[in-house]
């Protein structure tokens, strides 16, 4: 996958940025007319606030799934926040880290 800012903003199977119900809440909560700072906030809060900390059935479930559960772990959450942020011009990928740790020094 390309790192251009278009390929950053694009609709995949786990960001499914134009399912109905994602343009459905973008809309109703007016993201899109934020500033780009403020915009980043909110999405990120109800994210955060929202969508309640529970496991999903899979972990590869699109953000629309997510949203529709109302709950999600980190990695799910994370698909509805890397999809809402799409939504609203904010281009985002996965960066995805390994924490290696030596026994005892945790």
């Amino acid at each position: 996958m390309s790192d251009t800012p278009s390929s950053l903003l694009r609709s995949t199977p786990l960001l499914d940025t134009q399912h109905p119900d994602i343009e459905r809440l973008v809309a109703e909560r007016g993201w899109r007319v934020l500033p780009m700072r403020e915009r980043i906030g909110a999405v990120y809060d109800f994210v955060r606030d929202e969508i309640a900390f529970g496991c999903n059935e899979a972990d590869d479930l699109p953000a629309s799934r997510v949203l529709a559960d109302g709950h999600g772990q980190c990695n799910t959450k994370g698909t509805l926040l890397m999809a809402l942020l799409r939504s609203v011009g904010v281009p985002c990928r996965l960066n995805d880290n390994v924490a290696r740790v030596r026994a005892g020094q945790w």
